[in-house]
Protein backbone atom coordinates (compact mmCIF):
# COMPACT_ATOMS: atom_id res chain seq x y z
CA UNK A 1 0.00 0.00 0.00
CA UNK A 2 1.43 3.56 -1.14
CA UNK A 3 0.95 5.90 1.08
CA UNK A 4 1.54 9.87 0.38
CA UNK A 5 2.83 11.81 3.14
CA UNK A 6 0.80 14.99 3.29
CA UNK A 7 4.24 17.44 4.38
CA UNK A 8 5.69 16.64 0.72
CA UNK A 9 2.57 15.76 -1.30
CA UNK A 10 3.30 19.44 -2.76
CA UNK A 11 6.44 18.61 -4.20
CA UNK A 12 4.92 16.08 -6.72
CA UNK A 13 5.13 18.99 -9.14
CA UNK A 14 8.51 20.47 -8.03
CA UNK A 15 10.97 20.43 -10.57
CA UNK A 16 14.48 18.96 -9.54
CA UNK A 17 16.35 21.73 -11.01
CA UNK A 18 15.37 24.36 -8.57
CA UNK A 19 18.81 25.70 -6.56
CA UNK A 20 18.68 27.87 -3.33
CA UNK A 21 20.43 30.68 -2.12
CA UNK A 22 22.19 29.32 1.15
CA UNK A 23 20.66 26.57 3.59
CA UNK A 24 17.17 27.07 5.30
CA UNK A 25 15.55 23.93 6.80
CA UNK A 26 12.14 22.94 5.79
CA UNK A 27 10.40 20.61 8.42
CA UNK A 28 6.76 19.27 8.72
CA UNK A 29 4.66 17.92 11.31
CA UNK A 30 1.89 15.88 11.06
CA UNK A 31 -0.22 14.78 13.81
CA UNK A 32 -3.05 11.86 13.78
CA UNK A 33 -5.04 11.26 17.22
CA UNK A 34 -6.93 7.90 16.97
CA UNK A 35 -9.68 6.90 19.51
CA UNK A 36 -11.45 3.10 19.30
CA UNK A 37 -9.01 2.30 16.12
CA UNK A 38 -10.62 4.75 13.94
CA UNK A 39 -8.86 7.89 13.35
CA UNK A 40 -10.47 11.01 14.81
CA UNK A 41 -8.61 13.72 12.98
CA UNK A 42 -5.66 14.49 11.09
CA UNK A 43 -4.09 18.00 11.17
CA UNK A 44 -0.80 19.51 10.42
CA UNK A 45 1.64 22.10 9.46
CA UNK A 46 5.28 22.80 7.17
CA UNK A 47 7.22 25.09 8.55
CA UNK A 48 10.83 27.21 6.84
CA UNK A 49 12.93 27.54 9.88
CA UNK A 50 10.47 28.81 12.80
CA UNK A 51 7.83 30.35 9.99
CA UNK A 52 4.53 28.45 9.57
CA UNK A 53 3.72 27.87 5.82
CA UNK A 54 1.14 25.93 5.39
CA UNK A 55 -1.44 23.54 7.35
CA UNK A 56 -3.63 20.96 6.80
CA UNK A 57 -6.73 19.25 8.72
CA UNK A 58 -9.00 16.44 7.59
CA UNK A 59 -12.26 18.19 8.25
CA UNK A 60 -11.80 20.52 5.40
CA UNK A 61 -9.13 18.28 3.39
CA UNK A 62 -7.23 21.49 1.80
CA UNK A 63 -4.12 23.71 2.60
CA UNK A 64 -4.38 26.51 4.58
CA UNK A 65 -1.72 29.05 3.47
CA UNK A 66 0.08 30.76 6.02
CA UNK A 67 1.89 33.39 4.25
CA UNK A 68 1.45 35.55 1.30
CA UNK A 69 3.61 33.22 -0.25
CA UNK A 70 2.74 30.35 0.35
CA UNK A 71 1.76 29.35 -2.82
CA UNK A 72 4.83 30.20 -4.65
CA UNK A 73 4.36 29.79 -7.95
CA UNK A 74 2.16 27.16 -8.29
CA UNK A 75 -0.89 28.26 -10.01
CA UNK A 76 -4.74 27.54 -9.20
CA UNK A 77 -4.97 24.03 -10.72
CA UNK A 78 -1.82 22.95 -9.55
CA UNK A 79 -3.37 22.96 -6.05
CA UNK A 80 -6.16 21.63 -6.69
CA UNK A 81 -4.13 18.41 -7.92
CA UNK A 82 -2.43 18.46 -4.90
CA UNK A 83 -5.16 18.83 -3.09
CA UNK A 84 -6.27 15.30 -4.36
CA UNK A 85 -3.31 13.95 -3.19
CA UNK A 86 -3.86 15.27 0.32
CA UNK A 87 -7.48 13.64 0.71
CA UNK A 88 -5.70 10.68 -0.96
CA UNK A 89 -3.25 10.48 2.13
CA UNK A 90 -5.92 10.84 4.49
CA UNK A 91 -7.26 7.85 3.76
CA UNK A 92 -3.99 5.89 3.35
CA UNK A 93 -2.77 6.68 6.47
CA UNK A 94 -6.36 5.64 8.02
CA UNK A 95 -6.20 2.24 6.47
CA UNK A 96 -2.35 1.66 7.41
CA UNK A 97 -3.29 2.81 10.90
CA UNK A 98 -6.12 0.79 11.27
CA UNK A 99 -4.19 -2.39 10.00
CA UNK A 100 -1.70 -1.68 12.94
CA UNK A 101 -4.57 -1.22 15.52
CA UNK A 102 -6.03 -4.67 14.24
CA UNK A 103 -3.00 -6.54 14.52
CA UNK A 104 -1.48 -5.35 17.68
CA UNK A 105 -4.92 -5.02 19.15
CA UNK A 106 -4.76 -1.62 21.05
CA UNK A 107 -7.96 0.14 21.66
CA UNK A 108 -6.68 3.03 23.99
CA UNK A 109 -6.77 6.59 22.35
CA UNK A 110 -3.71 7.96 21.31
CA UNK A 111 -1.72 10.72 18.99
CA UNK A 112 0.99 10.01 16.66
CA UNK A 113 2.96 12.15 15.79
CA UNK A 114 5.17 12.24 12.26
CA UNK A 115 8.16 14.66 11.82
CA UNK A 116 9.66 15.02 8.15
CA UNK A 117 12.68 17.32 8.11
CA UNK A 118 15.37 18.46 5.11
CA UNK A 119 17.26 21.52 3.82
CA UNK A 120 16.59 23.26 1.09
CA UNK A 121 20.36 22.09 -0.12
CA UNK A 122 20.36 19.61 -2.77
CA UNK A 123 22.33 16.32 -2.11
CA UNK A 124 22.41 17.65 1.74
CA UNK A 125 20.95 13.53 2.59
CA UNK A 126 22.57 13.93 5.89
CA UNK A 127 19.54 16.28 6.53
CA UNK A 128 17.14 14.55 5.85
CA UNK A 129 14.88 13.08 8.40
CA UNK A 130 11.66 11.02 9.19
CA UNK A 131 10.84 10.23 12.93
CA UNK A 132 7.73 9.12 14.32
CA UNK A 133 6.56 9.48 18.27
CA UNK A 134 3.33 8.36 20.21
CA UNK A 135 1.70 10.20 22.42
CA UNK A 136 5.06 12.52 22.66
CA UNK A 137 7.53 9.72 23.30
CA UNK A 138 10.07 8.59 20.35
CA UNK A 139 8.15 5.36 18.52
CA UNK A 140 10.73 5.36 15.77
CA UNK A 141 12.63 6.79 13.49
CA UNK A 142 13.57 5.98 9.58
CA UNK A 143 17.28 5.95 8.54
CA UNK A 144 17.15 7.35 5.53
CA UNK A 145 20.79 5.85 4.28
CA UNK A 146 20.24 2.67 4.69
CA UNK A 147 16.44 2.69 4.93
CA UNK A 148 16.12 0.57 7.80
CA UNK A 149 13.67 1.45 10.56
CA UNK A 150 14.62 2.04 14.02
CA UNK A 151 12.34 1.59 17.68
CA UNK A 152 12.29 3.96 20.29
CA UNK A 153 11.50 3.95 23.74
CA UNK A 154 7.31 4.26 23.04
CA UNK A 155 4.93 1.62 23.98
CA UNK A 156 4.63 -0.67 21.27
CA UNK A 157 7.76 0.41 19.41
CA UNK A 158 9.15 -2.75 18.61
CA UNK A 159 5.59 -4.17 17.14
CA UNK A 160 5.20 -0.49 15.22
CA UNK A 161 9.25 -1.08 13.77
CA UNK A 162 8.16 -4.71 13.01
CA UNK A 163 5.10 -4.36 10.71
CA UNK A 164 6.60 -1.09 9.19
CA UNK A 165 9.24 -3.51 8.05
CA UNK A 166 7.06 -4.94 6.08
CA UNK A 167 5.62 -1.95 4.43
CA UNK A 168 8.66 -1.75 1.99
CA UNK A 169 6.31 0.33 -0.30
CA UNK A 170 5.47 2.85 2.36
CA UNK A 171 9.04 2.87 3.26
CA UNK A 172 10.59 3.63 -0.13
CA UNK A 173 7.84 6.10 -1.01
CA UNK A 174 8.72 7.88 2.24
CA UNK A 175 12.66 7.75 1.39
CA UNK A 176 12.11 9.10 -2.35
CA UNK A 177 10.24 12.56 -1.07
CA UNK A 178 12.61 12.61 1.51
CA UNK A 179 15.35 12.70 -1.11
CA UNK A 180 13.95 13.52 -4.32
CA UNK A 181 11.22 16.12 -3.71
CA UNK A 182 11.20 17.56 -0.55
CA UNK A 183 14.95 19.43 -1.00
CA UNK A 184 13.10 21.33 -3.98
CA UNK A 185 10.24 22.25 -2.67
CA UNK A 186 12.56 23.70 0.49
CA UNK A 187 14.41 25.51 -2.45
CA UNK A 188 11.39 27.06 -4.00
CA UNK A 189 10.12 28.26 -0.83
CA UNK A 190 13.95 29.57 0.34
CA UNK A 191 13.41 31.52 -2.72
CA UNK A 192 10.32 33.16 -2.58
CA UNK A 193 10.29 33.99 0.76
CA UNK A 194 13.75 35.06 0.65
CA UNK A 195 13.04 38.40 2.60
CA UNK A 196 11.43 36.80 5.46
CA UNK A 197 14.36 34.16 5.86
CA UNK A 198 16.98 36.69 5.38
CA UNK A 199 15.49 39.29 8.08
CA UNK A 200 17.58 39.67 11.12
CA UNK A 201 16.49 41.76 14.16
CA UNK A 202 19.20 42.37 16.98
CA UNK A 203 18.35 41.14 20.61
CA UNK A 204 17.90 43.21 23.53
CA UNK A 205 19.87 42.29 26.52
CA UNK A 206 18.65 43.28 29.87
CA UNK A 207 19.92 41.61 33.06
CA UNK A 208 18.56 42.48 36.85
CA UNK A 209 18.91 41.00 40.58
CA UNK A 210 16.54 40.70 43.29
CA UNK A 211 16.90 39.12 46.60
CA UNK A 212 16.37 35.34 47.13
CA UNK A 213 16.57 33.87 50.78
CA UNK A 214 20.56 35.44 51.35
CA UNK A 215 21.52 34.74 48.09
CA UNK A 216 20.69 36.91 44.83
CA UNK A 217 18.48 35.80 42.00
CA UNK A 218 20.14 36.87 38.65
CA UNK A 219 18.10 37.00 35.28
CA UNK A 220 18.65 37.90 32.12
CA UNK A 221 16.00 38.86 29.49
CA UNK A 222 16.70 38.44 25.98
CA UNK A 223 14.06 39.90 23.61
CA UNK A 224 12.89 41.64 20.37
CA UNK A 225 15.24 39.21 18.22
CA UNK A 226 14.78 37.14 15.20
CA UNK A 227 14.87 34.63 13.72
CA UNK A 228 14.46 32.09 16.91
CA UNK A 229 17.67 30.17 17.24
CA UNK A 230 19.92 31.89 20.11
CA UNK A 231 22.18 31.05 22.51
CA UNK A 232 22.08 32.62 25.64
CA UNK A 233 24.02 31.95 28.94
CA UNK A 234 25.15 33.59 32.55
CA UNK A 235 28.99 33.70 33.46
CA UNK A 236 30.68 33.90 36.48
CA UNK A 237 34.45 35.06 36.39
CA UNK A 238 34.60 33.46 32.86
CA UNK A 239 32.94 30.43 33.73
CA UNK A 240 29.44 29.61 32.37
CA UNK A 241 26.96 28.74 35.19
CA UNK A 242 24.38 26.14 35.41
CA UNK A 243 21.19 28.31 34.63
CA UNK A 244 17.57 27.59 34.27
CA UNK A 245 15.52 28.86 31.14
CA UNK A 246 12.08 29.04 30.21
CA UNK A 247 11.12 27.86 26.14
CA UNK A 248 11.91 30.41 23.35
CA UNK A 249 8.45 32.56 23.32
CA UNK A 250 6.87 34.54 20.70
CA UNK A 251 6.48 38.48 21.16
CA UNK A 252 3.68 40.43 19.83
CA UNK A 253 5.51 41.89 16.88
CA UNK A 254 7.25 38.51 15.14
CA UNK A 255 10.14 38.45 16.95
CA UNK A 256 11.22 36.36 20.49
CA UNK A 257 12.53 36.34 23.85
CA UNK A 258 13.73 33.86 26.50
CA UNK A 259 14.78 34.20 30.09
CA UNK A 260 17.50 32.42 31.78
CA UNK A 261 18.27 32.79 35.89
CA UNK A 262 21.14 31.82 38.54
CA UNK A 263 21.36 32.32 41.91
CA UNK A 264 24.73 33.15 43.53
CA UNK A 265 25.44 34.94 46.97
CA UNK A 266 25.85 38.64 47.34
CA UNK A 267 29.45 38.75 46.98
CA UNK A 268 29.63 36.90 43.60
CA UNK A 269 27.09 39.06 42.08
CA UNK A 270 29.57 41.78 40.61
CA UNK A 271 31.39 39.09 38.59
CA UNK A 272 28.19 38.03 36.75
CA UNK A 273 27.70 38.71 32.83
CA UNK A 274 24.77 37.56 30.43
CA UNK A 275 26.52 36.16 26.94
CA UNK A 276 24.11 35.72 23.68
CA UNK A 277 25.08 34.52 20.62
CA UNK A 278 22.65 34.87 17.44
CA UNK A 279 22.68 35.27 13.54
CA UNK A 280 21.98 39.22 13.71
CA UNK A 281 25.49 39.70 15.59
CA UNK A 282 29.23 39.94 14.38
CA UNK A 283 30.00 38.41 17.97
CA UNK A 284 28.40 37.43 21.03
CA UNK A 285 27.21 40.50 22.82
CA UNK A 286 28.07 40.36 26.74
CA UNK A 287 25.74 42.61 29.13
CA UNK A 288 27.52 43.05 32.88
CA UNK A 289 25.68 43.35 35.97
CA UNK A 290 25.90 46.68 37.33
CA UNK A 291 23.89 49.73 37.79
CA UNK A 292 22.92 50.74 34.14
CA UNK A 293 21.58 47.06 33.43
CA UNK A 294 19.96 46.13 36.84
CA UNK A 295 17.00 47.88 36.67
CA UNK A 296 13.67 46.94 34.87
CA UNK A 297 11.82 50.09 34.74
CA UNK A 298 12.20 51.45 30.97
CA UNK A 299 12.70 48.05 29.33
CA UNK A 300 10.48 48.18 26.99
CA UNK A 301 7.11 49.49 25.78
CA UNK A 302 4.18 48.72 24.83
CA UNK A 303 2.43 45.08 25.17
CA UNK A 304 6.31 43.71 25.64
CA UNK A 305 6.81 44.92 28.63
CA UNK A 306 3.94 42.77 30.08
CA UNK A 307 4.90 39.93 28.42
CA UNK A 308 8.87 40.12 29.40
CA UNK A 309 7.66 41.13 33.31
CA UNK A 310 5.37 38.01 33.05
CA UNK A 311 8.28 35.83 31.62
CA UNK A 312 10.66 37.67 34.64
CA UNK A 313 7.92 36.61 37.33
CA UNK A 314 7.09 32.99 35.93
CA UNK A 315 10.96 32.68 35.64
CA UNK A 316 11.60 33.76 39.51
CA UNK A 317 8.39 31.63 40.57
CA UNK A 318 9.78 28.24 39.16
CA UNK A 319 13.45 28.36 40.40
CA UNK A 320 11.80 29.06 43.76
CA UNK A 321 9.57 26.04 43.49
CA UNK A 322 12.80 23.99 42.58
CA UNK A 323 14.51 24.61 45.32
CA UNK A 324 12.15 24.49 47.41
CA UNK A 325 11.40 20.83 46.81
CA UNK A 326 15.30 20.13 46.09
Amino acid sequence: MKVLIPCFILSLLVPLSITAAGSVTMTCMQNVYLSNGEIQTVWGSLEMEDIEIGAFHNDTRTIEFKQSWSKANFSLFDWKFIDIFLRRYIDNTQKLLRKINEELGIEDSYLIQAQAGCSSSLGDYEGLTYRVAKDGEDLMYLNVTEGVWVAGIASHSQDFQRIMKKEKTVTESIINILRNYCPSLAAIYSSVGRETFARKIQPQVYITKTPFKSDIEVICIVTGFYPKPINVSLWRENNMEDAISNMILPNGDGTYQITVLITVNFLEQKSVYCRVEHSSLKEPLIVHLNEEHHNLIGLVVGTTVAVVVCVFGLACFVHRLYKKHK
